[in-house]
């Protein structure tokens, strides 16, 4: 299940010619950084959903994946026709790092994958707030600040499942 899905996010977000690449602008390096952030978070989501017992763990990953389905059309309008600077060994790069994190996942110590993924959330949650402040690309704006309130509430309901 975790490779199909990741596939289609790879697939929808490597757009880019290599003469594109060249000239990136810092809006699309942005751009970049979101499709990286969210990569790596639905990749720690799909990790802990194989991994995990707990169902109360288990419905808030469900929330995230709802979360990552439902914003991934907004993104995908929001980066039709830039210069992404990604290819596939960058995404490589993400999975493996990712699997690393979460190859010692054990049930005795869930806490500490729940308190990564925790901090990947919050600081999400942290770029989209500075990218609303900023104001700098409207698209980008509109995109967090549709964005932003499913990462805060999936935030406090990580903090809810007080898991040490």
């Amino acid at each position: 299940m975790r490779i199909p899905l990741l596939l289609f996010f790879i697939a929808t977000f490597v757009n880019a010619n290599p003469q594109q690449l060249k000239q990136v602008s810092q809006e699309e390096a942005i751009l970049t950084n979101i499709v990286f952030m969210r990569t790596e978070g639905l990749l720690m989501t799909q990790l802990i959903e194989q991994k995990s017992k707990n169902k109360k763990v288990l419905s808030a990953i469900k929330r995230a994946k709802r979360y990552y389905t439902e914003t991934q059309p907004m993104l995908l309008e929001v980066i039709k026709g830039k210069a992404l600077a990604l290819d596939q060994k960058q995404f490589d790069y993400i999975s493996q790092e990712a699997e690393k994190k979460f190859q010692n996942y054990d049930i005795k110590n869930e806490g500490h994958w729940i308190k990564l993924y925790q901090n990947h959330i919050q600081n999400c949650i942290r770029s989209y707030s500075l990218l609303l402040q900023d104001r700098e690309w409207a698209s980008v704006t509109y995109f967090s600040f549709y964005a932003l309130p499913e990462l805060i509430n999936l935030d406090q309901e990580f903090i809810k499942l007080n898991i040490k």
